[in-house]
């Protein structure tokens, strides 16, 4: 099956403020490295052929790194002058797109040790147009939750319900695998969604939509606290394809970093590539990221720490 993937890289990251004043959400660091090269990385891993990503906020930050790395696959970029949202974007690709049988979308801010070629495969044995990868959660009002029958068949989809937080429900995980027939439907120039719009346009024309249930680890790093969460699960080697480097029990040590012998490092920790400990310091459950000075007798407990270098 000739696979295409897409990145969804063009958001500004409000909810990420005040990192994402300077750097794109998708450039944050896991584990010291930008999540959209693990992104590109999962992406040809799971088969995709062509990895196409939207830009638009610091879009030249996004590209110069892309332009760096050495991608196993080709990797197209554009730019969107205007949002138009997570289904929208894919216009911007529509005509490249038509010649694949399945096109494997992510948020560029979504995290999940899930292999994306299982999406694919549900996609595939459904023969659906449209396949939601769907994870369980609390606090679902913060995403799009779906409605579940048989077969894993979608009956419907709500963009941020008002539920109640202690509520249980299976929320979109922010990765898709679409028809062409699909990517046709979703009108040009136009602000368009996957559970508020592509969803129900799809069953009211009787088309198949089906969810695909994840079951391992998935985190949308959308906040400064689900950033340092997300890294911390990574040095604690809860995400089965990231491991840490450094000194073992959950501690990653970025290259070029410096931390002094009398720092004291209570796992799980992350110090970035060039960041520099003082001495005497106390680290436990934190984050220090790339170039950041602590100063000697600093103490960080669950924290996520930038300074200036």
């Amino acid at each position: 099956m000739r696979t295409a993937g897409v990145i969804l890289a063009a958001g500004a990251g409000s909810r990420m403020r005040p990192l994402t004043h300077a750097l794109p959400k998708p450039l944050v660091p896991v584990l010291d490295r930008p999540l959209l090269l693990h992104l590109v990385d999962r992406m040809a891993a799971a088969g995709a052929q062509e990895i196409f990503v939207n830009l638009h906020h610091h879009a030249e930050q996004i590209q110069r790194v892309l332009d760096d790395y050495d991608c196993p696959v080709l990797v197209r970029t554009e730019v969107e002058p205007e949002l138009t949202g997570p289904a929208g974007a894919l216009t911007r690709f529509a005509d490249r797109l038509r010649s694949y049988d399945a096109v494997l979308v992510t948020s560029g801010d979504v995290l999940s040790g899930d292999d994306l070629a299982e999406v694919r495969a549900r996609h595939q044995r459904s023969d659906a147009d449209l396949t939601v990868a769907a994870v369980r959660r609390q606090g679902a009002r913060h995403f799009g939750v779906l409605d579940i029958g048989d077969d894993s068949a979608l009956t419907g989809a709500r963009e941020k319900p008002p539920v109640p937080d202690e509520e249980w429900h299976w929320v979109s995980a922010g990765i898709y695998c679409l028809s062409a027939a699909a990517i046709d439907r979703i009108p040009r120039g136009s602000v368009f969604d996957y559970a508020a719009d592509l969803v129900p346009l799809l069953l009211s024309e009787s088309r198949t939509v089906v969810a695909a249930r994840l079951n391992g680890y998935w985190r949308d790093i959308g906040t400064p606290r689900s950033l340092r969460e997300a890294n911390l699960d990574a040095a604690a080697g809860r995400i089965p394809w990231l491991a840490p480097r450094g000194t073992g029990e959950g501690v990653h040590i970025g290259s070029g970093a410096h931390v002094a012998g009398t720092a004291v490092l209570r796992g799980p920790v992350v110090i970035g590539s060039g960041a520099r400990i003082g001495e005497g310091t106390w680290l436990e459950n934190s984050v220090v990221l790339s170039d950041s000075v602590i100063p000697a007798g600093t103490v960080l407990i669950d924290a996520l720490a930038v300074t200036p270098a």
